[in-house]
């Protein structure tokens, strides 16, 4: 009963950041999905089943791992304009699983791992965006998601939560954390969106969305550092508004405007392909 409660709960938080995500466009989809919506119900439940050294543990390597999903976001918006979905998401799974292994191997400290995520996400700050092409015009057209679609992401998020936590006690906190940091939000989001609104949008998504990640990383940081000072319950409400504080803040840059007068968070929705 317990585990169907944790699977249920936190599927049910990614099909509504799914939801969100496809219906509001790709700049405030990039911050919906970069939000904790698959790792933050993994703390939650952990929270409960470990003590706090175990997830200060988990989360300073969390932390670490996030870097892991800067590379898979750097090399599938590299790859996905023009290349199918295959050609896109394997490389940057591969990606992910080469810089995992040697990070679960080493011993962190909160300086290294947020030298080695701002080393990751700076470059992929100073990564050109993709051009908009036909996928991203200013459309009342949206790829609206389908119950199929939703169904998938929740079971593949629910079983991801519920295996951490079936296996994190043999794992122990640094491999936990590691794993606990995989993409699997983004990856069953680029699955189900690429076919459908095409490689070229699906880049610029990604592109986006990198800004984004650096703040869930963040968020483990916020966990690590204050879970043993302030108890689990304060922990997870600092690491939740240190979250939506770096979301908003990226939203409000993202609505300044450009150098001709555009508004670089309002580059339309996604168009739903024939």
């Amino acid at each position: 009963m317990t585990a169907l409660i944790r699977a249920s709960t936190s599927g049910a938080v990614v099909v509504l950041a799914s939801v969100l995500a496809e219906l509001l466009g790709p700049v405030w989809g990039a911050l919906i999905i970069s939000l904790p919506v698959s790792a933050g119900p993994a703390y939650v439940f952990m929270v409960l089943e470990h003590d706090t050294a175990f997830v200060a543990d988990a989360a300073l390597n969390g932390f670490a791992a996030t870097a892991g999903t800067g590379l898979f976001l750097l090399v599938y918006a590299r790859r996905a304009a023009g290349r199918g979905l295959a050609r896109s998401l394997g490389p940057a799974v591969a990606a992910w699983g080469a810089a995992a292994v040697p990070i679960a191997a080493v011993s962190w400290t909160p300086l290294t791992a947020f030298l080695l995520n701002a080393a990751v996400y700076g470059a992929g700050t100073l990564m050109p965006r993709p051009a908009a092409g036909p996928s991203l015009v200013r459309s009342t057209v949206v790829a609206r998601p389908r119950p199929l679609d939703l169904l998938v992401r929740a079971a593949a998020v629910a079983l991801f939560v519920t295996a951490i936590l079936a296996l994190s006690s043999a794992l122990g906190p640094a491999r936990t954390g590691v794993i606990a940091a995989y993409p699997v939000t983004l990856t069953s989001t680029f699955v189900i969106l690429h076919r459908r609104v095409g490689g070229a949008a699906m880049a610029r998504l990604a592109s986006i969305t990198i800004r984004g990640v650096f703040g869930f990383g963040l968020t483990l940081l916020t966990l690590h550092l204050t879970i043993r000072p302030l108890g689990a319950a304060l922990a997870l409400a600092a690491a939740l508004l240190v979250s939506l504080t770096y979301s908003a803040g990226l939203l409000a840059l993202q609505s300044r405007p450009g150098p001709q007068g555009e508004k670089p968070g309002r580059y339309g929705r996604f168009a739903r392909r024939p």
